[in-house]
């Protein structure tokens, strides 16, 4: 795996994540793939069109987002997976929320950027 494709993907997240917090759903559909599996840790799932409605309507506002121990992996030339421990502060329904989770995601990329195709987080015990 090169160095190249590690900063990349860790830079498209930081641009999801900063598109998320920032409340901006114009910036996050530009990152997110049109194909997007968005799990939730409560195991709902929402495809692009959902995610980008639920922060619309401000169902899901979130306030801050940390990673640590990323770790990324080519699938493929133009497929990569990236993973880690994910601590996000979020309102879900008006309630506030510390989650601290392991995340998978899977990023694709078309022409020169990357997507966000896949998310899938599990919650860690306490």
């Amino acid at each position: 795996m090169s160095d190249s494709l590690t900063s990349d993907i860790k830079a498209a997240e930081a641009g999801r994540c900063a598109a998320m917090v920032a409340n901006d759903p114009a910036a996050l559909a530009n990152v997110l793939d049109d194909r997007l599996q968005f799990h939730h840790a409560t195991g709902a799932v929402d495809d692009k069109a959902a995610f980008l409605a639920k922060m619309a309507a401000g169902r899901i506002v979130y306030q801050g987002i940390a990673w640590s121990e990323e770790k990324v992996l080519a699938l493929g030339e133009d497929c990569a997976l990236l993973t880690g421990r994910m601590t996000t502060d979020v309102k879900v329904e008006g309630t506030a929320k510390q989650l601290n989770n392991r995340v998978m995601t899977v990023w694709s990329r078309w022409g020169s950027a990357w997507h966000l195709l896949a998310f899938q987080s599990t919650p860690l015990a306490t």
